[in-house]
């Protein structure tokens, strides 16, 4: 398992937070997500072996949100 904080812009509230979660959670191989909209970051833990981190910012930056 690997750990990964990302920047994300845009994210405003707790719904945002929510958005965020849960289009990264919907990776496969991703195994929790924590965003916050305070910090503007998403804390990932992931199996490097299932998936890649252009996937992980793909599912971010469809919900509209931008990756940093």
């Amino acid at each position: 398992m690997a750990k990964i904080v990302l920047k994300v812009s845009g994210m405003k509230c707790g719904g945002c937070e929510n958005q965020v979660q849960d289009a990264v959670k919907s990776c496969a191989g991703v195994s929790s997500a924590t965003a916050s909209h305070t910090t503007g970051t998403v804390e990932i833990d992931y199996d490097q072996t299932k998936i890649d981190l252009a996937s992980v910012k793909k599912a971010i930056t469809e919900k509209g949100f931008t990756v940093d």
